[in-house]
C-alpha cells in the first residue's frame, strides 16, 4: 500500500484530516509545533485510526550543535554533546508529557548541515562525532521516559560525504528509527524536476552495518524550489500527485521504509502557503492511497522447496510463528509479560535467526527481516523493564505487521512449507492461509546519482534565515 501521509503544521479543517486518516490509515503522521501538536485533536485522530504512530517535533528556537561554519574549529571540539542533548531534552519535557500516550517517536534537531560540497575536513568529522554523541543521549533520555527516538532528521542530500555515516553509527544504533527528508527539485520555471536525492537512504543503507540499519521515517518530502516555492501556483494537482506517485512506487519497494510525510497538511505562515497541500490536493491524495496498490513484481519469484541437505530441523512454517506472535501479543494484553517474553526469546527470535537467508539478492525484504528481529529483540527489552505498553506496541506495529505483510515470501525460506521429521505418525501438514503467502521482490538496489538538485538542497537548507518555525530549525 502507499507510504504518503500528512505532515501536520495546523489542523486547519479538523474534520477533513480525521476523514483522510479514518479512510488511509496511514502508518505514520508527522505532528510539528505548538499548532500541530495538539493533543485533543491528536486523541481524536487516533481513535480513528489506532495502529497509526504519530512522530513528533517541537521547534527549537536555537539548536545548540552549532551551525555556523564561520566560527572556529576551537567551538567545535569543545561542544559539550551530552549536556546539549540534556539541554534539549529539558525543553522538551513539557510537550513530551502533554503528548504522553499519543505522540511515542520523538525528533530532536532539525536538519543540521554537517559538511559541504567541498572535500572532507577534520572539523567535519568532529561535528559528526558530536551529533552522533549527541543522539546516543537524547535517545537514551527519551527511552527512560518510555518514548522512541528517531535520530538525526537530515535535510536532503545529508551529509553529503556519505562515509560520514561511519561516524554516527552509535547514534543509529541507540535510536528506534532514522529519520530523513527527500525533496523532488524543479527547475525555476517548474517544467523540468530533478529526483536525484530522492531515496538516497538506499545509499546510506548499503554502506551501514546490520545492527545500525534502523526503519526509516521520511519526515518530509514534496517538491521544493530553494526553500522559497512550493508546488501552487506552479503546477496543478494532477501533475503533483503524479510527481508523488511516482516516488511512492520507489518507496513502496523498501519495507524497511515506514513512511513519508509530504510537507506540509495545514499551514498558517504566509512564506509557507504554496507547499500546503490541503483542501482538493488531500482529498485526491486520500483516493490515491485507498486505491492504490503494491507494485508488482519486477521478476517473478521461484520458491524451491529445500531438499534434506539444505533444509533447517524443525524450523517453523511462516503461520506458526505469525500465530505464536499473536499469542504473545495477547500474553502481554493480559499483562502476563513473562510468558510473552519466553514465547520471543525461546520460539519467535530464534526462527528469526534461523530463517535469515545467508545470500539473500533481496536486499530490501532482508533487511526488513532483520528489522523485525531487531524489533521482537527490543519487545523482550522493553518487557524485562516493565514498559509493556510499549512491548505491545512494538510487537504490533513492527513484528506481527511484517509478519503479515509480502516481504516474508519474497525470501523464499520463510514461507516453504515443511517440518522436521518425526518419529510418530506424521501428521498432515495445514497450508497457510494464502494472505499470508503472497509475495513481492524489491527492485534491485540503486545508487542516486549526485546531481546539481544536492547543491542547491544544500543551499536552500544551509542558508535559510527565515525564524518562521514552520519550516525552521
Amino acid at each position: 500500500m502507499s507510504k504518503l501521509s500528512l505532515h501536520i503544521s495546523d489542523w486547519l479543517n479538523p474534520e477533513l484530516t480525521y476523514d483522510f486518516i479514518e479512510r488511509t490509515r496511514p502508518p505514520m503522521i508527522k505532528v510539528f509545533g505548538d499548532a500541530g501538536l495538539d493533543d485533543a485533536k491528536i486523541r481524536e485522530a487516533k481513535q480513528r485510526s489506532p495502529a497509526t504512530v504519530f512522530v513528533g517535533r517541537m521547534y527549537f528556537p536555537s539548536q545548540g550543535i552549532e551551525r555556523d561554519e564561520r566560527v572556529p574549529v576551537d567551538t567545535v571540539l569543545n561542544y559539550d554533546p551530552l549536556a546539549d542533548a540534556r539541554s534539549a531534552f529539558n525543553q522538551m519535557r513539557g510537550i513530551l508529557e502533554k503528548m504522553r500516550g499519543l505522540v511515542t517517536v520523538w525528533e530532536g534537531y532539525n536538519e543540521i548541515p554537517i559538511d559541504t560540497e567541498q572535500p572532507l575536513t577534520e572539523r567535519e568529522r568532529q561535528k559528526a562525532r558530536n551529533y552522533n554523541a549527541f543522539t546516543v543521549e537524547l535517545a537514551r533520555l527519551m527511552h527512560d521516559a518510555g518514548l522512541q527516538y528517531a535520530a538525526y532528521s537530515f535535510s536532503t542530500g545529508n551529509p553529503v560525504h556519505v562515509e560520514l555515516w561511519d561516524l554516527l553509527l552509535d547514534g543509529l544504533r541507540a535510536s528506534d528509527y532514522l529519520a530523513l527528508h527527500e525533496y523532488i527539485a524543479p527547475n525555476e520555471p517548474w517544467s523540468d524536476f530533478d529526483f536525484g536525492m530522492c531515496n538516497r537512504y538506499r545509499e546510506i543503507y548499503a554502506r551501514l552495518p546490520e545492527n545500525a540499519r534502523k526503519p526509516i521515517l521520511i519526515t518530509e518530502c514534496g517538491a521544493d524550489y530553494l526553500g522559497q516555492q512550493g508546488f501552487k501556483g506552479k503546477i496543478g494537482v494532477a501533475q503533483y500527485l503524479a510527481m508523488l506517485n511516482r516516488y511512492d512506487q520507489e518507496l513502496m519497494r523498501d519495507p524497511y521504509v515506514v513512511g513519508a510525510t509530504i510537507y506540509c497538511y495545514g499551514i498558517n505562515a504566509p512564506q509557507w502557503k504554496t507547499y500546503d497541500i490541503g483542501g482538493d490536493l488531500a482529498k485526491t491524495l486520500r483516493e490515491y492511497i485507498r486505491n492504490t496498490p503494491t507494485p508488482p513484481l519486477d521478476n517473478s519469484i521461484v520458491i524451491v522447496k529445500p531438499d534434506d541437505k539444505t533444509r533447517v530441523p524443525g524450523l517453523l512454517l511462516l503461520a506458526e510463528i505469525l500465530a505464536l506472535a499473536k499469542q504473545a501479543l495477547d500474553k502481554l494484553i493480559n499483562d502476563e509479560g513473562e510468558i510473552a517474553r519466553t514465547l520471543l526469546k525461546d520460539t519467535i527470535i530464534p526462527w528469526f535467526y534461523q530463517s535469515a537467508p545467508e545470500h539473500s539478492t533481496d536486499l530490501a525484504n532482508a533487511q526488513a527481516h532483520t528489522a523485525a528481529r531487531w524489533f521482537a529483540e527490543e519487545t523482550t527489552r522493553r518487557i524485562e523493564a516493565g514498559k509493556l505498553d510499549q512491548a505491545i506496541q512494538l510487537l504490533m506495529d513492527n513484528v506481527l505487521a511484517w509478519l503479515e505483510s509480502p516481504g516474508p515470501r519474497a525470501l523464499g525460506i520463510l514461507s516453504v512449507e515443511y517440518q522436521a521429521k518425526r518419529k510418530k505418525k506424521s501428521v498432515k501438514k495445514k497450508s497457510a492461509h494464502p494472505s499470508l503467502l503472497l509475495g513481492m521482490e524489491s527492485s534491485p538496489e540503486t545508487k542516486p546519482k549526485r546531481t546539481r538538485a544536492r547543491k542547491r538542497t544544500r543551499a536552500r537548507k544551509n542558508t535559510r534565515q527565515d525564524p518562521n518555525p514552520s519550516k525552521a530549525p
